[in-house]
């Protein structure tokens, strides 16, 4: 692992885990004490290792529902608009922009994972990419 990790890419890599199902490619991005921050939970997950076990937790959930969760990359909207926004991922579930998700990169490392409604995912410029879904049309579950 080297230090060029950019937000771009981290947000590139979470989508894929997501669309996957597979945290381990999270794995050798993550800082050890990475923070994950969500609008929905009362409290910050923090550690590499709890984040992990979550996740996988998360995406067996996902696998015994049948919920069709994606996530595409895009970018936040500019701040003035004429500037160019953050690397994000829009969480779509059953067809509806649920969350947007900032990552923070530390050291190379993914630092932080902050979930939530703002900026609106409506807002952000979307992509059209959907990592690890190419194959299959964009669904997954």
């Amino acid at each position: 692992m080297d230090d060029l990790l950019t937000e771009a890419e981290a947000a590139r890599l979470w989508a894929l885990a997501y669309n996957t199902h597979d945290p381990s490619v999270l794995a050798p991005i993550l800082s050890r004490d990475v923070r994950v921050m969500s609008r929905w939970v009362v409290n910050d997950l923090v550690g590499r290792d709890r984040y992990l076990s979550y996740l996988r937790r998360k995406f067996q959930t996902f696998d015994e529902s049948g919920l069709l969760v994606r996530v595409e990359v895009g970018w936040t909207p500019g701040d003035p608009p004429v500037e160019p926004g953050r690397p994000c991922a829009l969480i779509e579930q059953n067809g509806l922009l649920l969350a947007t998700v900032l990552f923070d990169v530390v050291g190379g490392r993914l630092s932080q994972v902050s979930i939530g409604p703002y900026p609106a995912p409506a807002s952000c410029e979307r992509s059209g990419e959907y990592p690890g879904l190419e194959s299959d049309d964009g669904l997954v579950n």
